[in-house]
């Protein structure tokens, strides 16, 4: 048994970092749908709601704060819901 692991790991074409990139890329969907998950869930705060959401913009469109102060449309629409999920009201 042990000869066929050494025959193994002496085949094993990938540094460690190049394993753990992979690795990591091959998790990204499921990492994704957690967060996804995390931002519609309705038993969890809405403070990480609001995170999750945020982060899901700020990976696909990039930070909200990227200007250096200027406050855009969409950082005003993320902190109006915000602060409706931290009221508990919200439109109807």
């Amino acid at each position: 048994m042990e000869s066929a692991d050494l025959d193994e790991a002496s085949n094993f074409s990938e540094t460690p970092e190049q394993a753990a990139t992979r690795i990591i890329r091959e998790a990204a969907p499921f990492a994704a749908a957690a967060v996804s998950e995390l931002m519609s869930d309705v038993t969890v705060s809405s403070s990480v709601r609001f995170r999750a959401a945020q982060y899901i913009i700020d990976r696909n469109l990039g930070p909200v704060n990227s200007d250096a102060g200027k406050v855009d449309e969409l950082e005003r629409f993320l902190t109006e819901l915000n602060r409706e999920a931290n009221e508990g009201g919200g439109r109807h």
